[in-house]
């Protein structure tokens, strides 16, 4: 069998789940794959058609990078269908202490342990998901070392009883405390323990990655020698932001609530979907957010009315006669009072202006001279509103309309062209529950108490 064009299979030497370790033979490029005299090594071969297959082989190739740094050496291929790494044939030797503390640090975050690591003239010369039995290097008999050899088999049998004994009755540790500790903190805690490890992956985006979340059996316990001690570390997974399209906005507003965000700004465009409705958010929708951040929405405010009426010239006309073209027209009029020297309820001004193309039911407004009166002295009842407000983005090149609704109804505080970023003050006073209310090109924007 000749993998990835180049690799032929020799002997098969384990297999579990999506995972095959061989002994091969790897040709070099171009030349013949049955080349008997190319590099042999081991290598580790991922079948990868799950999810759960291609986060193994990924944690697998972040322990090789790490352990690169201490000297690894291996042909690495993340191709789709040609998940492997390939480690050339070295003769295996036992590393320093401090080289192997250092390699076992390493992989301490990925589960792998010195079962799983050969090494070679004092670095790491491979690492199998699965673990191996390591060759035992020949020995040829000196007979000068008989009598030594003596000594050491009668010390052999004392030790094999000691330890017969103590397989059958092993030393018992105490679980140590380990939530809130690091990968590195753990492993320094358990490395002289004599327990195995299996390392789970949770997520908690508040908290820092590879965290320890939670472990098996709780601190306090005492477990035997060889016995497994599960470790649950943080991966520190951002939150996707939810699908809200299509949702109305009370809906897409708790969901984001659940799911920790906040609602940021909403915004309005005409759409054929049904009024209210999410067309769009910002972030979109999936992307990794943290908690607590601003989520934008855009809505509908349903299709585009086709115009089948237009716009009377209403300047100059009585506040009744204008009134009347508009009801005859299909057309909603807004009426505002303008303090002016002209006659009173004479029309001063109109929007839009006179010949617009507009559909039946669209709004309007007209300024209605007013003569202008004594300004009296406030109500005791009544109180001072501060208005500090700056028009948004969406107000550019719109028609712009800013009130102040109380106790007495609906009062003008500004009305002109939108201007972006354009700042609106004063001081005004009112009666009984007061809002502010701004409008858009006629359309009710946003509403809030001062």
């Amino acid at each position: 069998m000749v993998l990835d064009d180049r690799y032929r299979v020799v002997e098969l030497l384990a297999e579990a789940g999506p995972v095959r370790v061989y002994r091969a033979v790897a040709s070099p490029m171009g030349e013949p794959r049955e080349d008997p005299e190319g590099t042999r090594g081991l290598l580790v071969w991922y079948e990868v058609h799950t999810p759960e297959a291609r986060e193994a082989f990924y944690r697998y190739r972040a322990a090789l990078k790490r352990l690169s740094e201490l000297g690894l050496s291996a042909v690495l291929s993340a191709k789709p269908g040609r998940y492997y790494a390939f480690f050339p044939e070295k003769p295996l030797s036992q590393p320093s202490p401090e080289v192997k503390r250092r390699a076992l640090e390493a992989l301490a975050p990925f589960g792998f342990s010195e079962k799983h690591l050969g090494f070679s003239e004092n670095q790491p010369a491979y690492l199998t998901p699965l673990p191996l039995e390591k060759p035992r290097p020949r020995r040829t008999w000196n007979w000068t070392r008989v009598i030594p050899g003596i000594a050491l088999f009668s010390a052999g049998v004392f030790l094999f009883g000691m330890g017969f004994v103590r397989y059958f009755n092993p030393k018992e540790v105490v679980v140590p405390e380990l939530v809130g500790k690091t990968a590195l903190e753990a492993y320094t805690l358990l490395k002289d323990t004599g327990l195995n490890v299996e390392v789970r992956e949770g997520n908690d985006p508040d908290k820092p990655k590879e965290l320890v979340l939670d472990q098996n059996p709780p601190p306090g316990e005492r477990l035997k020698v060889g016995r497994t001690l599960v470790l649950v570390l943080n991966q520190a997974l951002p939150t996707p932001v939810p699908d809200l399209v299509g949702k109305p906005l009370e809906l897409a507003r708790s969901l984001l609530e659940e799911a920790g965000f906040a609602l940021g700004q909403v915004s309005r465009v005409e759409s054929q979907a049904p009024v209210g409705t999410v067309l769009a958010s910002l972030p979109p929708p999936g992307s990794p957010a943290k908690k607590g951040q601003v989520v934008h929405l855009l809505l509908s405010q349903g299709p585009q009315k086709a115009a089948d009426t237009q716009m009377p010239n209403l300047l100059g006309l009585t506040k009744d006669q204008a009134l009347f073209l508009l009801n005859a027209a299909g057309l909603q009029a807004g009426v505002r009072e303008v303090p002016s020297g002209a006659p009173s309820g004479l029309v001063l001004s109109q929007s839009p202006p006179a010949g617009t193309p507009l559909a039946s039911g669209s709004g309007v407004r007209i300024a209605v001279s007013v003569q202008p009166e004594v300004q009296l002295p406030p109500e005791p009842q009544g109180y001072a509103v501060t208005l500090s407000f700056t028009l948004p983005p969406e107000a550019e090149g719109r028609e712009v309309r800013l009130t102040l609704v109380d106790a007495r109804g609906e009062h003008v505080l500004f009305e002109g062209q939108g201007q972006a970023g354009l700042p609106l003050s004063g001081r005004y006073t009112a009666f009984g529950e007061a809002r502010l209310r701004l409008y858009l090109d006629g359309v009710l924007y946003r509403e809030w108490a001062p």
